[in-house]
C-alpha cells in the first residue's frame, strides 16, 4: 500500500495548504486504490470550497476538522466501496460546513480518543469501525445505509452519543436486525445500545428507523418507586405491517428501586403498554411483537384503577331482556363473541366539562358492561361520557370521585344520566338513543340523508349508517332515526 503524508503542498493552483491543512477551492483530489493519504498539518483540517471534491478509492486519514462549504454537493465525489475515511486526530474533530448536503462515506473509521462532533448530517454506507473515541451527533443525524455494518466492539469509550435532537438512523430494505451503538456522556459515558429485529413488514424505498436516548427518568408522575433513569425514543418511516422485537440495554447505575420489579414499558404513545419483566442478569429490556414504535423505558407500572360500567344499552342494537345483538359486518359478527360493539369512554372535568381528562376505546358486552383502565394519576371527580359510532353522546348524572381503586357506574335509569337522556324500550328498559350517524350530538335530518343514500345504493357492512347493526342499511335503520327526529333528541351535557 502506498502511503502519503500531506503536510505542505499546492494542488493545481486551486487548492492551497495553510497551517490548518487543505483548503480546496475547486480542485479534484484523487486518493487512488491502495493509497493511504494523511492530512496532518498543524491541525490536519480539510475544507471544501466552491466546487472542490475528493475522489476516494483508497484511505484518507484526516487528523483535523472536516468542512464542506460547497452548496448542494458532498465532500466526496466519485468513491468506490473500498474507500475509507479515517478520523484519526488527537484533539476533538468537527464534521460540518455550510452545505445542507450530508457527508456520505463509503466506510468510516473513528480513531480519536478526543472524539468526533457532528454539526452536519452523516451517512455511512459500508462499515463503520469503532477503534477509539466517541461520536457526538448533537442535533445532526448519523445514518447507516442498508448494507452498513459495525466493526469493532462498541463500548462506553467508543460509541455514538445520541442525546440531542438528532437520531442514529438505519435504512432498511427488508426484514433483519441491527444494533444501534448508542449511549450518553452525561458525566461518565454510558453505553446503552438497542437491537431491532424485524421479523416482517413491508419496506418502502428509503424506509428508515431512528432513535436517540435520554439519561433521565421519563417524566410521568405515575412512574414511581422502581424505574430506570433512562429512556429511548424510536421512530420509523416507510415501514407498514411491521413486526419487530427490540432489546434495550441499560446499566445498573440507571436503576432506582428494585430491579426485579421493573418491566419494559412503552410510555408513548399513550396509554402505556407493559411488556415482560427485565432480564436482571443481562440488564436488558426485551420488548417483543412491536407493531409501532414510540418511547420506551423500564419501570414498575401498575398504575391503573378500574372503572366498571353496567347497563350501557344501545338502542340500535337492543334485543330485549337486557341484552344486545352483535354489530355485523360483511363477514358476520364484527366483534369477538360476547361483544356487541366498541364504545369510547371519556372522563371530563367536574369544573369545566369541555376539559377532556382521559379517553379509552373499549369493548361493550352484549349485556351492557364495559371495563376501563384509568391512570392512577386521574384521581379527581369526573363526568363519564359514553360515545358510540352512531349513538347519541350520553353523560353520567353527576361527576364521580375517582379517588378509589375501583369505580362503578350504571346507565340503567334516567336518574343515572345527565338530563335523564335515555329512551325507554317496549320492555320498559332504558337505552342510549341511536341514530346520531354524523356524530354532531343531535339526531335530525342530517342523519337521515346518509342512511337514505346508503339504502338506495344497497349499502352493507360495518358502517355508521347501519344503526341497528344488522350489516344492511335499509328502512329499519331509517325508522330509528325518524322516531328520534320527531322527539327532537340531542345530547345533554353539563
Amino acid at each position: 500500500m502506498k502511503k502519503y503524508i500531506i503536510s505542505s503542498i499546492l494542488i493545481l493552483f486551486a487548492s492551497s495548504l495553510y497551517s490548518q491543512g487543505i483548503i480546496n477551492n475547486g480542485a479534484k483530489i484523487v486518493v487512488g486504490s491502495g493509497s493511504y493519504v494523511t492530512i496532518s498539518g498543524t491541525s490536519g483540517n480539510i475544507r471544501n470550497e466552491i466546487i472542490g471534491s475528493v475522489d476516494l478509492s483508497g484511505t484518507l486519514n484526516v487528523t483535523g476538522n472536516v468542512t464542506n462549504n460547497v452548496p448542494g454537493s458532498d465532500l466526496l465525489g466519485t468513491v468506490t466501496p473500498g474507500g475509507v475515511v479515517v478520523l484519526g486526530g488527537s484533539t476533538s474533530q468537527i464534521l460540518g460546513g455550510t452545505t445542507s448536503v450530508p457527508f456520505v462515506f463509503p466506510n468510516l473509521t473513528v480513531n480519536n480518543p478526543a472524539g468526533i462532533v457532528l454539526s452536519n448530517n452523516v451517512q455511512v454506507n459500508g462499515s463503520m469501525t469503532f477503534s477509539n473515541g466517541l461520536v457526538t451527533i448533537g442535533n445532526s443525524n448519523l445514518t447507516f445505509g442498508s448494507l452498513s455494518q459495525i466493526v469493532g466492539i462498541p463500548s462506553a469509550s467508543r460509541m455514538i452519543v445520541a442525546t440531542g435532537s438528532g437520531q442514529v438512523q438505519k435504512v432498511w430494505t427488508g426484514a433483519g436486525n441491527f444494533t444501534y451503538p448508542i449511549g450518553d456522556a452525561n458525566g461518565a459515558a454510558k453505553y446503552s445500545p438497542v437491537t431491532l429485529n424485524f421479523t416482517s413488514g413491508t419496506f418502502a424505498p428509503g424506509a428508515i428507523t431512528g432513535m436517540n436516548v435520554v439519561n433521565a427518568k421519563y417524566a410521568d408522575p405515575t412512574i414511581t418507586g422502581s424505574y430506570l433513569n433512562r429512556y429511548w425514543n424510536l421512530s420509523q418511516t416507510g415501514i407498514t405491517g411491521l413486526n419487530c422485537d427490540a432489546i434495550f440495554q441499560y446499566l445498573p447505575s440507571d436503576l432506582t428501586g428494585t430491579e426485579s420489579s421493573i418491566s419494559g414499558l412503552r410510555v408513548l404513545p399513550t396509554p402505556f403498554t407493559v411488556y415482560t419483566p427485565a432480564n436482571t442478569s443481562l440488564q436488558q429490556l426485551h420488548v417483543a411483537g412491536l407493531t409501532s414504535f414510540g418511547t420506551f423505558t423500564g419501570a414498575l407500572y401498575s398504575p391503573f384503577k378500574t372503572l366498571n360500567l353496567t347497563s350501557v344499552m344501545l338502542e340500535g342494537l337492543y334485543n330485549g331482556a337486557g341484552t344486545m345483538r352483535q354489530a355485523q359486518d360483511l363477514k358476520g359478527a364484527h366483534c369477538p363473541a360476547g361483544v356487541a360493539d366498541t364504545i369510547t369512554v371519556e372522563l371530563h372535568s367536574s369544573t369545566l366539562y369541555a376539559t377532556l381528562i382521559y379517553s379509552a376505546r373499549v369493548p361493550l358486552s352484549i349485556t351492557g358492561s364495559a371495563t376501563v383502565n384509568v391512570p392512577a394519576a386521574d384521581n379527581g371527580s369526573y363526568y363519564i361520557t359514553i360515545k358510540h359510532r352512531n349513538s347519541l353522546q350520553t353523560v353520567s348524572a353527576t361527576a364521580l370521585s375517582f379517588a378509589g381503586s375501583v369505580i362503578s357506574q350504571s346507565f340503567a335509569l334516567p336518574a343515572n344520566v345527565f338530563g335523564g337522556n335515555l329512551v325507554q324500550m317496549t320492555d320498559l328498559s332504558y337505552t342510549i338513543y341511536g341514530g346520531d350517524v354524523n356524530q354532531d350530538n343531535i339526531i335530525d335530518l342530517s342523519d337521515s340523508a346518509p342512511v337514505d343514500n346508503q339504502a338506495a345504493a344497497f349499502g352493507s357492512g360495518y358502517l355508521p349508517e347501519d344503526v341497528n347493526g344488522d350489516g344492511l342499511i335499509d328502512l329499519s335503520d331509517a325508522s330509528i332515526i325518524d322516531n328520534n327526529v320527531s322527539l327532537f333528541v340531542g345530547a345533554i351535557t353539563p
